[in-house]
């Protein structure tokens, strides 16, 4: 089996973050507060964000989260690649 590109998977993973941040500025934008909150704690089990969440996102703190993101992500596709390449290695896959 071929050897993961860690850069690919990065990249990939990367994208696929901004994709998901954007989509998720744009639920927050437009669907109304008491529906986004009802949502969010459902993802989180139990966990009631209704006291933190905010409607007035600025650009200066969208283009941040999607730089952050961005990394996080592309980190983590990093490490995965490395990961799977040593474990492939190590059972010859």
């Amino acid at each position: 089996m071929e050897k993961l590109n860690g850069n690919i998977v990065a990249l990939s993973l990367g994208i696929t973050a901004i994709v998901l941040y954007v989509i998720c500025l744009a639920i927050v934008a437009f669907i109304p507060i008491p529906l986004v909150v009802s949502f969010v704690n459902a993802l989180q089990h139990s966990i009631d964000v209704s006291g933190i969440v905010v409607k007035n996102i600025s650009l200066a703190g969208a283009v941040t989260g999607v730089i952050g993101w961005f990394v996080i992500a592309a980190a983590t596709g990093y490490i995965f690649a490395f990961v799977y390449n040593k474990v492939a290695e190590k059972f010859n896959i």
